[in-house]
């Protein structure tokens, strides 16, 4: 703007320098022309004035004295030129033809500007009637008024290029100060995009022809920052959200091409940051492109489960629906698929299907025997009171060993249904480590293996009815698979702000590949020998869900034929 602002300036200024030269030289010429034309008439009037009679010669010699560098003739009534002080008036021919000497016959004075043959130059010719009737006629050459107009010409020159260059200083400070206060708008209007704020325009309100102007653009920012804080907080909040959240969402255009996706679809479907490739997305998965297709002819939500496409097996839960009537940065949406990570869902399904199947099986071996000696019994095959006595005896084992397997079960099933318990009770470790030592002194003795305590005494931050449950699970387990001879030790330590309970047996061990097994529910490395003793296969899944509930640790290092060590870390408790 500035430049079309100087530029218009200065093209005004050159047109009027232009015009006021062109009348400047046209004036000054014409001043000249008449200066000339006064001075040749004072000098005719001169020649008359000498005598009532005019001497040609004489008034010719006169004339070149009062005026070198003019030209004067003296033409008698009839034409003929009786003097000449620039030729021969024999040579020249009648005069009486001329314009300005029939003029000045008629009217006394004439005038006329032509070129002359005899002087090979244009001249300026004045006549005049003397008082004898003859005609004399003084001329100058237009070349000498040209010349002055010329030297005229480089003083308006000149002074045009100084009015040119002033003008030029003067439009840029006036195109400075016509485009500061649209600078200043400019500057206050991206300050409010940039959201950095809006310079004052206080120092332009005093301009009469600026102030209705700033004073509607001072509202129309004040509306406008306001519009764009408010845009930018709800995109912000928009983006976060969809940034941190678990699900992933991805929106699609009518032709199946990715117009957005989050982070968390990125990381489901192992997408680079990026590289989202809408193709190639729906060409990996046949059932998700199918769901798509469904969704755009039904006009209805699709809910398909597929395998994620990275390297990680896990199980996705898509939620495709249509979209109609939405633009994303311009461009049309047609389906918004929202994804749900159910991998851990699928877990829980598959361990929830296996426990009820383990559970029926556990609960049906029992009732089986039970059944059977019941059915021996009250058939009369068992006819000896001894007989009778051995099949009672083994219904109460059966019957003891269900209810243990249903205590295990119920036991398991409230440590699942609890969350991660912040518990306030406290329980002194060593101390409850030798009572459970004497509960089951009669156990070891029975299976010849020795049972010690020994540490330091440490207080865990968990009930003490949790904690005997765990350390009766660990330590009963290091009695029935153990070796006659063996021996079982318990050790309670302190370090840093954790109790460390290690519980380690001489038995028989557990093999490698069934180390990372062992806590399951229902597992069992050495089954006729679990049921022998009368085992449930929930001991250890027990002890590992109390662990997890009061925010412990528990690891198991083990050797085949030479025994294992179980180490359980809780929580100190707080004082």
């Amino acid at each position: 703007m500035k430049k079309r602002i100087i530029g218009a300036t200065l093209l005004i200024v050159v047109c009027a320098l232009l015009i006021s030269n062109v009348v400047g030289v046209f004036l000054f010429r014409s001043r000249e022309m008449s200066a000339a034309r006064e001075n040749l008439q004072e000098l005719l009037i001169l020649m008359d004035s000498q005598s009532e009679i005019t001497d040609p010669q004489g008034v010719a010699a006169q004339f070149t004295q009062a005026a070198p560098g003019k030209r004067l003739t003296i033409i008698d009534t009839d034409g003929t030129v009786l003097a000449d002080t620039e030729a021969n008036p024999e040579e020249l021919e009648d005069h009486s033809s001329r314009p300005e000497v029939e003029q000045a016959a008629l009217t006394g004075w004439g005038e006329a500007s032509r070129h002359s043959e005899t002087l090979g130059t244009t001249m300026l010719y004045v006549a005049k009637r003397f008082a004898d009737g003859m005609v004399g006629r003084a001329s100058m050459p237009l070349s000498s008024i040209d010349s002055l107009a010329v030297s005229g010409i480089t003083g308006f020159v000149l002074a045009s290029l100084a009015g040119l260059a002033l003008a030029l200083v003067l439009s840029r400070r006036l195109a400075n100060r016509v485009v500061a206060p649209l600078s200043a708008v400019s500057q206050a209007l991206q300050g409010v995009l940039d959201g950095t704020g809006a310079p004052g325009l206080e120092g332009y309100q005093a301009d009469d022809e600026l102030r209705p102007i700033l004073r509607y653009i001072d509202k129309l920012m004040e509306r406008l920052g306001g519009y764009i804080q408010s845009i930018t907080a709800e995109r912000d909040k928009v983006s976060l959200i969809l940034e941190c959240m678990d699900e992933g969402l991805i929106l699609l255009d009518t032709e199946g091409r990715v117009l957005a996706i989050n982070r968390a679809a990125r990381t489901l479907f192992g997408i680079p940051q990026g590289e989202e490739d809408g193709a190639l997305l729906l060409t990996r998965s046949r059932r998700l492109r199918e769901a798509i297709e469904q969704s755009g002819k039904e006009h209805t939500c699709v809910v398909v489960d597929v395998d994620a496409l990275d390297d990680n097996a896990r199980s996705l839960r898509l939620f495709v629906s249509p979209v109609s009537g939405r633009q994303y940065e311009g461009q049309t949406v047609g389906t918004s698929i929202l994804i749900s990570d159910v991998t851990q869902l699928k877990k829980a399904e598959g361990i929830r299907s296996e426990f009820t199947a383990n559970v029926s099986h556990e609960l049906k071996t029992p009732l089986t025997s039970i059944k059977g000696f019941t059915d021996m019994l009250s058939s009369g095959m068992v006819a000896s009171a001894e007989d009778q006595k051995r099949f009672i005896t083994l219904i109460g084992v059966e019957v003891d060993r269900l209810i243990d397997l249903i205590n295990d079960i119920l036991k398991l099933s409230e440590l699942e249904s609890v969350a991660i318990e912040q518990s306030r009770d406290s329980s002194p470790v060593l101390q409850s480590a030798r009572e459970t030592a004497e509960l089951l002194a009669p156990a070891a003795q029975s299976a010849g293996v020795s049972l010690s305590v020994t540490g330091e005494e440490a207080s865990a931050a968990l009930p003490q009815s949790r904690l005997k449950e765990l350390l009766v699970n660990l330590m009963e387990n290091g009695i029935k698979y153990n070796e006659p001879g063996g021996s079982v030790s318990v050790h309670v330590a302190c370090r840093e702000d954790r109790a460390v309970i290690t519980v380690s047996d001489t038995g028989i061990g557990i093999p490698p590949e069934a180390q990372s097994r062992v806590f399951e529910r229902f597992y069992r490395v050495d089954k006729g020998r679990a049921r022998k003793n009368g085992g449930t296969g929930l001991g250890l899944a027990i002890v590992k869900h109390i662990v997890q509930l009061y925010g412990g640790t528990v690891t198991l290092e083990s050797e085949l034929g030479k025994g294992s060590v179980f180490t359980v870390s809780l929580p100190l408790a707080r004082k």
